[in-house]
């Protein structure tokens, strides 16, 4: 059974409530098994080490396109060191882990124009869990502005895939 992932507000329990100062804010949300023992951490690893083909070429893409702007790529980073980068806090590059509970992982992507953070918050109500993300992004510059504002559609189709993959 396919997930339905859906546009919602942030959890009044997640700690991204704390990042109200940032210049753009979504939230998107889907339900799984109250059984499902999956983590927060579990979520976020999938959203970095596990995504779709098509997801893979926009980053490929995305990549060449911003060095001539000197915006960092991924390129680097193998799914070992992300998925460290997860599980134990520990900086990998670009990518740290800004805060981590037993309900929410928040990472932080740095860059110079631009403070991009992605939190997981999960919950139990009812029968089932519900699982957030929450993106945050905080503009350094114009450049930062200018770049979000390009990759906004994409980021839209891209969050709501990987929150539906990982959690499938």
């Amino acid at each position: 059974m396919k997930v339905k992932v859906r546009k919602a507000g942030i959890p009044q329990e997640s700690v991204a409530h704390n990042y109200l100062w940032a210049n753009y804010r979504d939230t998107y949300m889907c339900e799984v098994a109250r059984e499902s023992d999956i983590s927060p951490d579990d979520v976020m690893v999938a959203f970095w080490t596990d995504p779709p083909f098509w997801v893979r070429s926009l980053f490929r893409l995305r990549n060449s396109l911003v060095r001539v702007f000197g915006l960092k790529g991924d390129e680097s980073l193998s799914r070992e060191s992300l998925e460290q980068c997860i599980r134990t806090g520990e900086q990998q590059g670009f990518v740290s882990v800004s805060m981590k509970t037993a309900d929410e992982t928040i990472v932080l992507l740095r860059d110079k124009h631009l403070n991009a953070y992605l939190s997981v918050y999960m919950a139990a109500g009812g029968g089932s869990k519900q699982v957030s993300a929450t993106t945050m992004v905080q503009y350094k510059n114009r450049l930062g502005r200018v770049y979000f504002s390009l990759i906004k559609p994409f980021h839209r189709l891209v969050v709501k895939s990987l929150l539906c993959r990982a959690v499938s």
